[in-house]
């Protein structure tokens, strides 16, 4: 962080600006903030995800002294004014003598908040005082209202969802694994309570690696938490320091600023709706075109094979200047295997980033393996900006059709999303971390038997200390799913179709 903030002010970028761009307040969800002001944190959250994590910084520029904290809040830091122009800050008020007769002034430094002190004029400034110049700089609100697309939900839901047959519906959950027991105990509670289930037994079930059952590629991965140095965040209670919103579009120059900069579309979850997946899809604007790359592939070219064939096409589509990929598995068909989401979503995201391009786009997956919410983190978590869950809603609208939800369908999927999107903040405070855009990329996991290949070409740089499953064993696992999807042809309305 130290080396990143010397970056931004020798290449001319105000400090303060610096400072907010690095570890900004919780703003997302302050109500009560200066228009003016939110605008210039949301101009500048498009630019760069903040730094999160507990941290109280104390820094020098030669000119200004300097004295922040995070928008948790959790390192303590009280300051005194002397009637001697001594100005102290400390983490405990006793470290400097002084007579409490000759105290001018003295607070501390809260969630978020700033103090300076200019040494060539003797000015200190308070967060308010920063704050007013910052937001005065430049006419972000403007800027905001001029370029930035705020994609939002639509009345007409149903109109922009197109549901499966019967037999269409059965070969999606037979090939992704939809079980009675997952809809019953996992997607019904999120559907009709937006809650996830709650169980008291634990989970005794062999690791992934070690059944005799098919497991999908999610359930090899275990979700880090935090330890000593990076408290867990309590997402109920301190859920105003908390934010899903995310945005897509082209990562800019960070020390220049303009309206043209301020293009890009702003979600507010990374879990799409019917209408928002198919506006994107549609989205007519200039920078933000979509290719979509289709997972299914013919077995005897092999997953691996397979796999960089996607990423290749993927830093084909960037280089033409494509902003959006969507990675979707939806266009099954007899004789083809889709690739497991998370493994495409993180080999993309790697091969773009070692070819330079990562920046020059963003990954959307339209994928019907996600379901629950840890399903979720790690497509978000090997690099997905957001995630289209097709599947789901299907299941639902099949479960709603025949009395196993009480409900309306559209109102369902959001009670689902709801449900889905306070599993993640569950699963980022964990780690103590506040914002999805931090979450994005992360790759906060451990695997626990995937072989050294995979990791390498898929997800680099995550501990697997138990090698395990190979391409191999993944594609023999897809082999057994698909004979058990395409035979239930014979048990579907449309087989004379096929």
């Amino acid at each position: 962080m130290d080396n990143m903030i010397e970056l931004m002010v020798l290449g001319g970028m105000d400090v303060f600006r610096a400072l907010r761009l690095i570890m900004p307040p919780a703003w997302q969800n302050d109500e009560l903030m200066d228009p003016e002001l939110r605008a210039f944190y949301e101009y500048n959250s498009m630019h760069m995800e903040a730094w999160d994590g507990p941290a109280g910084m104390v820094l020098n520029t030669g000119r200004y002294a300097v004295c922040l904290l995070d928008r948790n809040g959790l390192r303590p830091s009280r300051w005194v004014m002397t009637k001697d122009d001594y100005l102290v800050t400390a983490s405990e008020i006793g470290t400097f003598e002084y007579d409490p007769l000759d105290v001018v002034a003295k607070g501390r430094v809260g969630p978020g908040q700033i103090l300076a002190v200019d040494t060539h004029t003797g000015e200190i400034m308070h967060t308010k005082d920063i704050d007013d110049r910052l937001k005065a700089s430049q006419p972000y609100k403007k800027w905001l209202r001029k370029s930035a697309i705020r994609l939002e939900g639509t009345l007409d839901e149903e109109q922009c969802f197109e549901d499966f047959t019967e037999g269409e519906l059965k070969r999606h959950m037979k090939m992704h694994q939809v079980t009675f027991e997952e809809r019953d105990q996992v997607i019904r509670p999120l559907a009709e309570t937006a809650q996830e289930a709650v169980g008291s037994m634990g989970d005794d079930t062999p690791m992934a690696v070690l059944s005799n059952r098919v497991r999908s590629v999610y359930e090899y991965f275990r979700q880090q938490f935090a330890q000593v140095t990076n408290p867990p965040i309590d997402p109920l209670r301190e859920a105003v320091v908390m934010s899903l919103e995310t945005c897509l579009g082209k990562e800019r120059n960070i020390f220049q600023e303009g309206p043209e900069l301020a293009k890009r579309i702003v979600l507010g979850s990374p879990i799409l709706s019917a209408s928002k997946y198919t506006d994107l899809l549609h989205m007519n604007v200039p920078g933000f075109k979509v290719q979509i790359i289709n997972l299914n592939y013919d077995p005897e070219v092999g997953l691996e094979a397979s796999i960089k064939d996607v990423c290749a096409q993927a830093a084909e589509a960037v280089r033409k200047r494509i902003g959006i990929v969507v990675l979707s598995d939806r266009e099954i068909e007899k004789g083809k295997l889709p690739i497991p989401a998370c493994m495409a979503t993180g080999a993309v995201h790697h091969h773009l980033t070692n070819e330079g391009l990562r920046c020059d786009a963003n990954i959307v997956v339209d994928t019907g393996s996600a379901r629950d919410s840890h399903h979720f983190a790690v497509l978000i978590g090997f690099g997905a900006t957001a995630v289209y869950p097709y599947l789901s809603y299907r299941v639902i609208n099949d479960m709603v059709a025949s009395g196993e939800i009480i409900g309306n369908p559209i109102d369902c999927h959001k009670s689902y999303r709801k449900g889905i999107n306070k599993g993640l903040l569950k699963i980022m405070s964990k780690m103590g971390i506040s914002t999805i855009a931090s979450y994005r990329g992360a790759q906060l996991f451990e695997a626990i038997g995937i072989s050294s290949p995979i990791i390498d070409l898929c997800f680099h740089g995550v501990a697997s200390r138990i090698e395990g499953a190979q391409f191999s064993d993944f594609q023999s696992d897809q082999q057994l799913l698909a004979a058990e999807a395409w035979i239930c042809l014979l048990y579907t309305s449309d087989a004379a179709d096929e």
